[in-house]
């Protein structure tokens, strides 16, 4: 069934008609802000080209294996998918979506130049680029200018002066001093702490390393800072976090900058005006945690040439500040992140400008990893509330660890 959306305005560049490539085109979507704003630019699309635009959303839970068994099957149901990325590695070796650099590498209009180096990458799998970048969310510092003003702190530079901001935010007495999700997505921040503390989940071998000196230390961190969150944070998934954040008193949270969308929304957002983002704070490595959706083109699209067109329209420069403005995630485009008019309403885009000293760190390109991350999901707990000593606890996981991984290295 076609999906009509209101037309996206002006702002929308002009598609020259010769682009009718195809009579329609079935675009495979994953509800999210990103989703709806690629909808939305489905009629002035099929004005300008006449080609009809279908589109298929799949809750996220059910979405990558569907897409994998309908690609196996070969019946190019879909011409455009959105994937996660961290669903890059499997696709890549089941062969589930096309090489796009051919188009990439000819197109002004997507114009890959507008990209930081660091950030060509992010839908490449072994030297192929399989997904354009259909959101750019590093994990960030978000924190609350009234409340740090009032007490005289100044955002973190590292991760003992966002412990003692968020202590002298608790001891004023002025709300929970800092948040970060501690239970059914607690890998997220885990992670990232690890990769900060100057570890890794596995080496060069692919061999598991969260028992190290490095992983002790931020899991020990990532422990201490619960006394400094909310009464019941332990349970508190991403959504949590953000929602917590935005109509509560908290001082600080570290998260993902695709949820500043939900801080747009009033319903959501009780401190309008009050809350400023920064990098994330540094510790024994500079690392950037990066996370986001890709979008490409299926091995079995039945019309490749027209879905490229509908990316380049989307996704290409001349749209892309229209693209934000209909509530995705922002992509960092180095024009969208200095654009004067864009900033007054997202403030944290010049973080989307990755310096070249950090280092970019993804959830694991592995087939594997959705076997990792359970691991990592059921390991923590007992150590966060306790029941388990973190050494003990993070050498068992290491042990869980060895035989996924060598499912890795046997592929």
């Amino acid at each position: 069934m076609k999906i009509i959306k209101a037309m996206v305005g002006a702002a929308i560049a002009t598609l020259s008609a010769s682009y009718a490539l195809a009579e329609e085109l079935n675009l495979y979507l994953i509800p999210s802000p990103s989703s709806t704003a690629i909808q939305s630019f489905i009629p002035a699309f099929e004005e300008q080209t006449g080609i009809e635009v279908h589109v298929t959303e799949v809750p996220y839970s059910e979405a990558h294996q569907k897409l994998l068994l309908s690609v196996q099957l070969g019946q190019g149901q879909y011409d455009i998918a959105q994937f996660d990325n961290s669903f890059l590695a499997a696709f890549g070796g089941a062969g589930v979506m096309q090489p796009l650099d051919p188009r990439i590498t000819t197109s002004s209009e997507y114009d890959i130049g507008d990209f930081e180096p660091g950030q060509r990458d992010y839908g490449n799998f072994e030297g192929k680029t399989l997904g354009l970048t259909l959101s750019t969310e590093p994990m960030i510092q978000w924190y609350r200018t009234d409340i740090y003003s009032e007490l005289g702190l100044k955002p973190a530079t590292t991760w003992d002066e966002y412990k003692s901001n968020a202590k002298t935010v608790k001891d004023a007495d002025k709300g929970d001093g800092a948040m970060f999700g501690w239970g059914p997505n607690a890998s997220w921040w885990w992670m990232t702490l690890v990769w900060s503390f100057g570890g890794h989940l596995y080496d060069e071998q692919l061999l598991p390393s969260v028992d190290t000196p490095e992983a002790i230390l931020a899991t020990r961190y990532f422990k201490d800072m619960l006394s400094y969150g909310p009464e019941g944070g332990i349970s508190a998934t991403g959504d949590d976090v953000a929602n917590k954040f935005l109509s509560t008193d908290v001082g600080a949270m570290m998260q993902y900058s695709g949820y500043w969308g939900m801080a747009l929304d009033p319903a959501n957002n009780l401190h309008a005006g009050k809350i400023g983002t920064a990098p994330m704070p540094r510790g024994a490595a500079d690392i950037t945690h990066l996370a986001g959706w890709n979008i490409g083109i299926p091995k079995d699209a039945k019309n490749p040439g027209a879905a490229w067109k509908f990316l380049e329209f989307v996704l290409g420069k001349s749209n892309s500040k229209a693209f934000l403005k209909a509530g995705a995630a922002a992509i960092g485009r180095k024009s969208i992140t200095s654009d004067s008019e864009l900033l007054a309403i997202h403030p944290y885009l010049p973080l989307l400008n990755i310096p070249a000293t950090s280092r970019i760190e993804r959830l694991p390109q592995l087939r594997v990893w959705p076997e990792m991350e359970k691991a990592i999901l059921d390991a923590l707990p007992p150590m966060l509330n306790g029941t388990t000593d973190i050494p003990e606890g993070l050498a068992a996981l290491n042990e869980t660890l060895k035989p996924i991984l060598a499912q890795e290295r046997a592929e």
